[in-house]
């Protein structure tokens, strides 16, 4: 067993979480008005990729690279 010292923040803080979230919220974007800009369907699912393979990419960047916090839950 190792020990080791980490700085704790709150999840509020986590990049990965507001990653996360604005993928979320631009997938939701791009799902509800494709059919108001009449974008055929593999437009979408090609934008709607596009948006979560960078939300893939910039999280696995941060967890791997940049993240030098722990969230409280981490910690027992």
């Amino acid at each position: 067993m190792s020990i080791t010292t980490a700085e704790v923040k709150s999840a509020w803080y986590s990049k990965i979480n507001w990653t996360q979230a604005v993928g979320m919220v631009a997938t939701a974007l791009a799902l509800a008005t494709g059919n108001k800009y009449q974008l055929p369907g593999d437009v979408q699912v090609s934008i709607v990729a596009g948006i979560q393979g960078a939300v893939a990419v910039a999280t696995w960047i941060m967890r791997t690279w940049f993240n030098p916090t722990v969230p409280p839950a981490s910690i027992k």
